[in-house]
């Protein structure tokens, strides 16, 4: 629908369109609904509602004993379930007084980082797909696919995957799974920079995502936000370096933050964090 806005008098009239974006519409996933004042591809104003993939968590797990849980951690984020169920048996084991060995931490943050970087090419290959180019969301699928075969070597899961247990894993890793392992660093590394040529200095990316969507470091912080949305904002937190678990502090990595907080920051930040070369895309130069 449509609507009218009157401006001062002796001006011409404006006139925008109100959209009702979501719950069931491509772009959103299913996750909340949007409702938008556009002026033609503009967003000028969004109303949203959010909790329409509540899945009553809590509630679910006072009725669960502590092994129980595993299953339902698993649904929090399908992208990247197993990150979720090893922040449940790790706060489980702080509870309990339990101390893991380092073989157990390591392995952790292997099947952690792989999550992680299975949630990012997703989030985003996706961004590409909504701002108009599909292939990269094709190119990169295949490295979610070897991810999801490492899951399935370790716990005979690939999408929402039970995987881990309180104190350490049902299973040690089998050499198949390492052998995927040493495969995927062979690889994906490589592909991810050409996936990244595709679109860092895409004209039609960058015009449809620098931007968009920005959102300041203090509002960020009081909104709550984490991860590669904190930091796209100009925080330079990470809970593996600022509160290291899991002998995190025993490896060193960069943290890459961004300036603006848009959608480009959010792309950019997420799988690189070369800043001298973020700050080459950002300004053109």
């Amino acid at each position: 629908m449509s609507e009218h806005i009157l401006l001062p008098e002796g001006s011409i009239e404006k006139q925008t369109t109100t959209l009702n974006l979501g719950p069931t519409h491509p772009a959103t996933h299913g996750v909340f609904q949007n409702i938008l004042e556009l002026d033609g591809e503009r967003i000028l104003k969004s109303t949203s509602t959010v909790g329409y993939i509540h899945r009553a968590f809590e509630k679910l797990a006072e009725r669960r004993p502590l092994y129980q849980i595993t299953p339902l951690t698993d649904r929090l984020n399908y992208c990247s379930s197993p990150i979720n169920n090893m922040g449940w048996h790790i706060t489980c084991e702080k509870l309990l007084g339990i101390q893991l060995p380092k073989r157990v931490d390591y392995l952790r943050i292997i099947i952690m980082e792989l999550s992680r970087i299975s949630d990012h090419l997703i989030c985003n290959s996706i961004v590409g797909v909504d701002s108009g180019a599909f292939s990269g969301f094709l190119y990169l699928m295949q490295f979610r696919e070897l991810i999801y075969e490492i899951y399935e070597e370790v716990c005979g899961s690939r999408l929402t995957t039970n995987i881990g247990r309180i104190g350490g894993f049902e299973r040690n890793f089998t050499e198949t799974a390492f052998a995927k392992l040493d495969q995927f660093l062979a690889t994906y590394p490589a592909q991810l920079k050409e996936f990244e040529s595709m679109f860092n200095r895409n004209r039609i990316f960058m015009e449809r995502t620098i931007g968009c969507g920005p959102i300041s470091a203090e509002k960020a912080l009081n909104y709550g936000f984490t991860g590669p949305n904190l930091r796209a904002a100009g925080v330079d937190y990470d809970v593996r370096v600022h509160t290291p678990y899991s002998s995190y502090e025993d490896f060193e990595f960069t943290i890459p933050v961004g300036s603006t907080g848009d959608c480009y920051d959010r792309f950019f930040g997420a799988p690189t964090g070369n800043v001298a070369e973020y700050q080459y895309h950002r300004t053109g130069l």
